[in-house]
Formats: C-alpha cells, sequence, structure tokens
C-alpha cells in the first residue's frame, strides 16, 4: 500500500549468470563485506555445535525440567529484543567497527558461560548476553551491507553473502555430533556434553583476536572512502 516504485532498474536482455556473476564480482571487491559473511558464516557454526546438545545437558547435567529449559530460552529472547532496539544507540556511541569488534567478543564469553552456568537462571542470563551481543553485532553487519550495496545488487548481493554466513550451519550441526562422540571416548558423559560449549567458545575467541584489526581498518576505510 506504500506508494511508489521500489523496483531497481534491471538491464534487459540478461541472464541469470550475467545477473550472478555482476553481483559476485561486487562482494569479490568489497573486503569488508566478505569479512562480516565470514565471521558471521563461522559464527552461526559455532552457534550450532552449542544448540545441538544443549537440550541433553539441560536434561542431564542440570537435571533441570522442559518448562525451565523453555524458560532458559525465553531468556535468550528477552536478550535478542533488546539487543535489537538498542543497536543502533550501541552503534552509534562506539562506532560501528568498534561496535562489532565488542560484541564478537562478547559472545565468546557467552558460549563459555553456557558451559560453566550452574543452574537454570544462570544459564538463561548466558543466554540473555548471548543473543543481546548477537543482534547488536547484526545491527552493525546487516545495516552496513544495506547501505553499502547498490540497490540494483542488494538482491543478488545478499544471496551470494547468506550462502557464505548461512551454509556454514549444517557443519556445525555434523562437528557437533562429531565431538560428543569423540570426547564420549576420553571423558564422562557429563564433559563430552559440554565439549562442544568449549569448542565453540574457543573458536569464537580465536576468531575474535583474528578479525580484530582487519575489523577496525576495514570499517575505518568504509567511513573514508565509502567503499566496503
Amino acid at each position: 500500500a506504500i506508494a511508489g516504485d521500489f523496483r531497481p532498474p534491471r538491464a534487459a536482455g540478461r541472464g541469470w549468470k550475467a545477473d550472478l556473476a555482476e553481483a559476485s564480482a561486487f562482494l569479490r571487491d568489497a573486503p569488508l563485506l566478505r569479512l562480516l559473511a565470514w565471521i558471521t558464516g563461522f559464527w552461526n557454526m559455532f552457534h550450532q555445535m552449542m544448540i545441538v546438545p544443549l537440550i541433553l545437558h539441560v536434561q542431564e547435567n542440570l537435571g533441570l525440567s522442559a518448562q525451565v529449559y523453555g524458560l532458559v530460552l525465553m531468556g535468550g529472547a528477552v536478550g535478542g529484543i533488546l539487543g535489537g532496539l538498542s543497536g543502533g544507540r550501541v552503534a552509534r556511541r562506539l562506532g560501528a567497527g568498534r561496535t562489532a569488534q565488542i560484541m564478537l567478543l562478547a559472545s565468546a564469553i557467552g558460549f563459555a558461560g553456557v558451559a560453566l552456568a550452574p543452574n537454570g537462571w544462570a544459564l538463561a542470563a548466558m543466554f540473555f548476553l548471548f543473543e543481546a551481543t548477537g543482534l547488536i553485532w547484526n545491527s552493525v553487519s546487516v545495516s552496513t551491507r544495506q547501505r553499502a550495496v547498490p540497490n540494483r545488487l542488494l538482491g543478488r548481493v545478499n544471496s551470494l553473502y547468506r550462502l557464505l554466513a548461512w551454509g556454514m550451519i549444517p557443519l556445525g550441526l555434523g562437528l557437533s555430533g562429531l565431538i560428543v562422540r569423540l570426547a564420549e571416548g576420553l571423558l564422562p558423559r557429563s564433559a563430552a556434553l559440554q565439549a562442544p560449549f568449549w569448542v565453540a567458545g574457543l573458536g569464537i575467541l580465536l576468531m575474535s583476536a583474528l578479525t580484530w584489526r582487519p575489523l577496525a581498518r576495514r570499517f575505518a576505510a568504509l567511513a573514508a572512502t565509502g567503499r566496503p
């Protein structure tokens, strides 16, 4: 019902291969967007590594009921809502690059906190932190992408970006089960169920260390030149 023309102009007589090639070339020449896509992809992979054994950890290690498990997830939902609402203000106060750095590092604390949480309250608090940092990261990452990509390329570049960002999810699912299976041969089952949490937390911590300077450098370049 909104008046106006919101369809970007498109060159006539072109096929999908040419369209895809144009979007691929744009993403290839946008180092900040590529970095954000890979970070998001690995973050999603580690997230799935944690989610798969979580319900068994809650039931067997913490002895919590299905109802409490639902409330734990609700803590994450509340954190996500507040993170989404505050993401813009946080980014304006700290700057986009510094916000991305801090939220990525803080999410590593959330991963480790899931493994260390002794009860449902602590676990819900970790999920609150976990989802709040994730949504603030998304506020920076998605808004940067939408501003940087020309309207006529936005749909195609988003598709390629999500191929990287979401394509890692199945890998995380498989790795989680593999880690638990291998850990059960060396550790008690309670520790084996926690092993993916530690692997994911260490993975996020390493990724944060490796990308700390590149994030600052490339966001600074975006501010100076307008090129992602």
